[in-house]
């Protein structure tokens, strides 16, 4: 990435909101109605693009996501320091034992209110980018794109998959959560097939119906419930980064 990126605090609010000319919108409307999934790229200018990846790169103290049990767990800094040795062996192993037959996931987050008031408190370019997608323009695009007039908000995360990392199968309809829509926004500005990350979409025969590249700038919008996953990161991969969440009523 040769262009000089904006510092983050003089990045405009206007700049992180999602507002597409009415041609894109009406064919991303329409391809979400016909697919269930439509890829929106590239979603910000290049440099509002490479802001984010540097900032999800270099400026994010990243806690570690896992669960187990039904319950999300975040390692700090400190723990994620401790896996060492034979410790790190045994955590892995206590997760690739969830991973075998059930529900499980591995990878980095950082986690943004969904309060509007903290994210503008914390004022970090992910609290930011959060804030410009509940802008009303960005939501009557989510609107437009959906078919849903009930969009009232978006919640969001960065992430981080490191080699190793990996999200199985999953259909993200939790009751009470009002989910209409996930969606992804990839960050890593270079990445290989083979690299893995792939977000997967999977059909009733148990085969994969479509692998999709985290492909820079682009974002990927698919109805819920649908079921897909993350496919494991390689152990030669970079870092994949993306920002991603939930557009709900």
């Amino acid at each position: 990435m040769n262009r000089a990126m904006p510092p983050a605090t003089t990045i405009p609010d206007e700049a992180l909101r999602l507002v597409l000319p009415a041609e894109r919108l009406s064919a991303a409307a329409e391809a979400f109605a016909r697919d269930g999934h439509v890829r929106i790229e590239p979603v910000f200018p290049p440099e509002i693009a490479e802001a984010l990846h540097d900032h999800l790169a270099h400026e994010v103290e990243w806690w570690r996501a896992v669960n187990r049990g039904g319950q999300t767990w975040d390692m700090g800094p400190e723990a994620i320091a401790s896996l060492q040795g034979e410790k790190e062996a045994e955590f892995l192993a206590l997760v690739h034992r969830g991973a075998r037959e059930g529900f499980q996931f591995l990878f980095d987050s950082l986690r943004v209110s969904d309060d509007s008031a903290e994210r503008m408190q914390r004022a970090l370019l992910a609290d930011r980018l959060v804030e410009g997608l509940n802008h009303p323009a960005s939501l009557e695009t989510f609107r437009s794109i959906t078919g849903s007039a009930k969009v009232r908000m978006v919640d969001g995360q960065a992430t981080r998959y490191l080699p190793g990392h990996f999200l199985t199968g999953h259909d993200d309809d939790v009751e009470g959560k009002g989910r209409i829509a996930a969606w992804v926004l990839n960050l890593s500005p270079r990445w290989r097939i083979e690299w893995g990350g792939m977000l997967q979409f999977h059909d009733d025969h148990c085969d994969v119906s479509r692998a999709l590249t985290p492909r820079f700038n682009a974002l990927h919008l698919f109805r819920v419930p649908q079921r897909h996953s993350v496919s494991l990161v390689a152990p030669f991969a970079a870092p994949r980064y993306a920002f991603t969440g939930w557009v709900r009523w």
